[in-house]
């Protein structure tokens, strides 16, 4: 009789039990929920892992309230047992950032730092939107003049100096950003910052948010960013319709903030008035393009 090569047998599979199909089951899915759902690129994630080992796993956030920022304190929490948020305010108590810190620290269940922005003394020591009979007055309030720096320096001092801090930016912001983020590769080691979210797509950055089920703050009713700094026209074009009360009490702090409006209008209508006295480039001509003498 001639013997089998062992490439001839056929093994008999075997069944596994209903029980068994059921956890193997249960396992791939998980498996695969959780690749579906892991955030991140390669280089952001070994970012996250050394300066959170560097850290000891602690770590201050720069919270603006943006998509971006938000991103990163969801990815954050992947790599830090602890996030110690700030967030520092251009303008005390508009509704809307108030409104938007309250619901972020109740969906991260983080007391948020709340922090007065620099760039609001240096504004009103500049006289900027103020009018020049306040002069006198402002220069004797003897306005501190400091920035986000500072405050992360006093931070460290409370809660420990050797805590980096993390920021919401990202290379597609800017060709500056895009620039500065990409040779450092997402970290500033002088001033131990970095950025988790440096290299995501935009794509990347609204799947999270939208994954987690967060909502974006009030400030995006009016533009599609957060309001980080002095309010622009940007903002302000739309505040006095969306939050009028919030329109007021910027107007306390630079009474002439009206003339950003007045002046982005001039432009705006300089603008429309230029190009209705272009030639008309369609090929149909103009008066102004007819020859003499027809």
């Amino acid at each position: 009789m001639k013997k089998k090569k062992r490439s001839d047998i056929k093994w008999q599979k075997r069944k596994a039990e209903p029980k068994e199909r059921a956890v193997k089951a249960k396992a791939g899915k998980a498996v695969a929920v959780a690749v579906a759902s892991a955030a991140g690129t390669e280089a952001s994630r070994r970012l996250c892992l050394e300066i959170s080992r560097a850290s000891g796993g602690r770590c201050l956030l720069g919270f603006s309230r943006g998509k971006d920022s938000i991103a990163a304190w969801l990815y954050l929490r992947e790599f830090f047992n602890e996030v110690i948020p700030f967030h520092c305010s251009s303008i005390p108590h508009l509704s809307f950032v108030d409104e938007s810190l309250n619901y972020y620290e109740s969906v991260f269940n983080t007391k948020i730092i709340r922090c007065l922005s620099g760039e609001i003394t240096t504004a009103l020591s500049d006289l900027i939107y103020q009018p020049l009979e306040d002069e006198a007055e402002i220069d004797a309030m003897e306005l501190w003049s400091y920035n986000n720096h500072d405050i992360i320096d006093l931070l460290r001092a409370q809660y420990g100096a050797e805590l980096w801090c993390a920021f919401g930016i990202n290379m597609t912001d800017s060709i500056d950003r895009r620039i500065y983020v990409k040779k450092n590769q997402g970290r500033n080691e002088e001033r131990k910052t970095f950025y988790p979210c440096f290299d995501w797509s935009a794509q990347q950055i609204k799947e999270v948010i939208s994954d987690a089920g967060i909502s974006l703050p009030g400030d995006y009713r009016l533009a599609n960013r957060s309001l980080a700094g002095l309010p622009n026209y940007r903002h302000l074009c739309r505040m006095e319709e969306v939050y009028p009360q919030d329109m007021e009490k910027i107007e306390l702090w630079f009474p002439f903030i009206r003339a950003q409006l007045a002046r982005n209008e001039f432009r705006r209508e300089k603008a429309l008035a230029s190009r209705a006295q272009e030639p008309d480039q369609s090929g149909g001509g103009s008066e102004a393009q007819t020859p003499r003498g027809r």
